[in-house]
């Protein structure tokens, strides 16, 4: 008998092909269990290694020993005439074809199961910032930055990590952060990819981390990390693209080119292709055309652009100066640069909150720059956002959807367009598809605290509040410096009845953006709900100092006017706050009560009419959570006028639509059931609803309103208000204490 029929008839050609399938399997199923035990990838590839060496052993085995009815014995010792090894090849064909099936289903479902998108957690839990020993609290090393909780990345995900200067010369770090920044945004226009924006790789300068790490906090699965090395006239780019969970190298590649500004432009371009590439991310036409076409050719203005977006995502009144500065450098460098123009339009638009610019000069301001930008590049989805944020801003609800959209779709992976459109949702009564647009923002830029802090304000809108605290403190976590979060945390503790703590956010918060009426503009109204009215005054004092003709200095004026019952001098304020802000809710009522004073009920609600169309319909006007606080206001300057009807439809839409919000917090609906109650005559349900108020903490009393204060002489109003009163003077009492004892941030000057 030949050698290869002895190999036949021992069945040593079966058992390779069985060891060989079987070892496969076990793989799938290594793979499967490391993967949730989150071993590391060394694990598999010792398994790998053990079933290869054992290949040579098992055809030995299978050639040496034979099995028979007795049992296993060696080949020798058996006699050919009693020999079973046609009956046991069989059984080892039938393992074989077992096998196979178990193999070709794990490929087959593998293939047809759908990839789940990931979806950002907003419930996160970051450890706390680090504190020195002198108690002094600073920002958490990254490796204890746990920012966003993931589903399984995208296959097609990666984070830029910032790129080291290997230069010899540290002025060289702009022109290397210029060149990283570029790629992202680049990167950031393929709309199949998952790129990560750069506020959160910023985090992972210089880290020691692992890449399993950084890809965990960050989501994604694959990371590219590299160097820029800037010599005379030459300039040598090296890049490695890296799978997360293996720690191999995807691809790497070594430009080495001579220094010119198309070489440069020309080296990105070729590395956010290779990348694509390398992810197996489609590119359609439009996204290889935008690839092609740098949006500058000066570095200088590409680095001045950059230091703007920088600037800017610091949300500070002074930032906001530093990024106009930078930005308008980048336009006089390059006057073709488009998304230049957009972040100068933006950086005004943000000075309209940030910097008490007047809606009036933000918008002259910033409308010719995106033009400009549109008229350069009309497939700029940035300036598309740019354009919706200032649709919004004139009520053109539908206008700003439309334009949201079109830039979201042109421009995927732009953070700010998510951030923005979820914004717009969530204040529009659409928190729920707000909150989805700011997750997915949290995913591409799962470490910046502006988005995290609007996520916060998408969930107090829904009403679960205590995740939107746990949001602002997991943003402070982040950045302890981000002054707007405290802001966040303050509005929340005032209007669930903390209005001491809130004392203290407002101090925090202005200590580290002195510049910014709103902050100053907290400090004002919280005294003055406390009761502690020479406080209030002297923090209005502090508000007028930064700008006498503030927007946010009139509305305080106002609000504080109002709340002592000044209202002939809160409606003069109110008209400034108007000319600007003309569907202002406060500012509104206020004229609208001066104007009663005076009997002019129907000037009052010609005004309401034109600002709030909606509500004019005189059979079936519309009630939403956008409005329904207005409705009462109006029905209440109706009754003056006779219309019973008209004041019974509002009032009736308007409660249907407060008994599905929370009461409590920024978005909550406070009194409004008091006050319908209370306009229908129904005095017993009013004090019930306040009697409910006052037990879920709401202290934020309105004592001026008539239509609460018509209630006085009712016994349970009065329990009522000596109960709130007196936690009220508690809490002026803790606060004055904190003051004289050093225990509030000292007002900045």
């Amino acid at each position: 008998m030949s050698f290869f029929e002895e190999l036949k008839r021992r069945n040593v050609a079966r058992m390779a092909v069985l060891y060989v399938v079987a070892s496969w399997v076990i793989l799938q199923v290594a793979d499967v269990l490391f993967d949730a035990l989150e071993l590391p990838a060394i694990w598999t590839r010792l398994i790998l290694a053990m079933l290869i060496l054992g290949l040579p052993l098992a055809l030995i085995f299978s050639w040496l020993y034979e099995m028979t009815p007795d049992g296993l014995k060696r080949e020798k010792d058996v006699d050919r005439s009693q020999s079973i090894t046609p009956q046991t090849g069989r059984k080892i064909n039938v393992l074989i074809v077992i096998l196979l099936i178990i193999a070709i289903a794990t490929v087959v479902v593998d293939r047809l199961l759908p990839e789940t998108a990931p979806v950002a957690s907003t419930q996160t839990a970051e450890p706390l910032a680090q504190t020195d020993a002198a108690g002094t609290k600073k920002p958490a090393d990254p490796a204890e930055l746990a920012a966003g909780k993931f589903a399984p990345p995208p296959d097609r995900s990666v984070a830029v990590l910032p790129f080291a200067n290997r230069s010899a010369r540290e002025e060289d770090a702009y022109f290397v952060d210029g060149i990283h920044d570029d790629i992202l945004t680049q990167l950031a226009r393929i709309g199949s990819l998952t790129v990560i924006s750069r506020t959160s790789v910023e985090k992972f300068r210089g880290t020691s981390l692992s890449m399993k790490e950084i890809g965990a906090t960050l989501g994604v699965k694959s990371i590219l990390e590299g160097g820029v090395q800037r010599a005379g006239d030459r300039v040598r780019i090296n890049v490695q693209l890296i799978d997360v969970a293996t720690d191999d190298h995807l691809w790497a590649d070594t430009y080495d080119r001579e220094l010119t500004t198309a070489n440069i432009f020309a080296i990105q371009s070729e590395i956010s292709t290779a990348i694509a590439q390398s992810l197996k991310a489609t590119l359609s036409p439009e996204e290889k055309e935008q690839l092609d076409n740098a949006q500058t050719g000066n570095m200088a203005a590409l680095e001045a652009y950059f230091l703007g977006r920088q600037a800017m995502e610091r949300r500070t009144s002074a930032s906001l100066a530093e990024a106009v500065q930078h930005f308008q450098r980048a336009i006089a460098l390059d006057p073709q640069y488009a998304l230049a123009y957009v972040g100068l339009a933006d950086t005004y638009t943000l000075q309209s909150n940030y910097s008490g610019l007047s809606r009036q000069e933000q918008s002259a301001l910033a409308e010719p720059l995106i033009a400009r930008a549109l008229e350069i590049n009309d497939r700029l989805g940035e300036a598309y956002i740019s354009r919706a944020g200032k649709a919004a801003d004139d009520n053109d609800d539908a206008t700003a959807e439309a334009l949201y959209r079109k830039g979201v779709e042109l421009a995927p992976g732009y953070v700010q367009g998510r951030h923005w459109y979820g914004n717009f949702l969530a204040g529009t009564g659409r928190p729920e598809e707000g909150l989805l647009q700011l997750e997915e923002a949290a995913r591409l830029d799962p470490l910046a605290p502006i988005v995290r802090s609007s996520i916060g304000g998408a969930l107090e809108r829904l009403g679960r509040l205590e995740e939107a605290r746990r949001q602002y403190e997991s943003t402070l976590r982040i950045d302890p410096d981000f002054a707007a979060a405290y802001n966040s945390l303050g509005l929340l503790d005032m209007l669930t009845g903390h209005l001491d703590d809130a004392l203290v956010r407002a101090r925090q918060a202005t200590a580290l953006d002195p510049g910014n009426p709103s902050l100053r503009f907290l400090e004002a109204i919280a005294w003055q709900f406390l009761g502690g009215r020479a406080e209030a005054d002297q923090a209005l004092e502090r508000l007028r100092a930064i700008d006498p003709a503030d927007w946010w200095t009139a509305w305080a004026t106002a609000f504080l006017n109002a709340q002592r019952g000044d209202l002939a001098a809160a409606s003069e304020q109110s008209g400034i706050v108007l000319a600007t802000t003309p569907d202002d809710q406060f500012m509104l009522w206020y004229l609208g009560l001066n104007d009663l004073a005076e009997d002019r009920a129907e000037t009052a609600v010609a005004r309401y009419e034109s600002v709030y169309p909606a509500l004019s319909s005189k059979t079936d006007p519309v009630v939403d959570s956008t409005n329904y606080q207005v409705a009462a206001n109006l029905a209440y300057l109706l009754m003056e006028t006779g219309d019973e009807d008209r004041v019974a439809k509002l009032l009736d839409r308007a409660l249907a639509v407060t008994k599905t919000l929370p009461r409590m917090g920024p978005a909550g609906f406070g009194l409004n059931d008091v006050i319908i109650y209370s306009m229908r005559g129904d005095d017993a349900q009013a004090l019930a609803a306040l009697r409910a108020a006052a037990d879920d903490g709401w202290l934020v009393m309105f004592r001026f309103d008539e239509r609460i204060t018509r209630l006085a002489d009712e016994p349970g109003y009065q329990a009522i208000m000596t109960e709130i009163n007196a936690m009220l003077a508690a809490q002026l009492e803790r606060a004055r204490k904190m003051e004289a004892d050093g225990e509030l941030a000292p007002p900045p000057e």
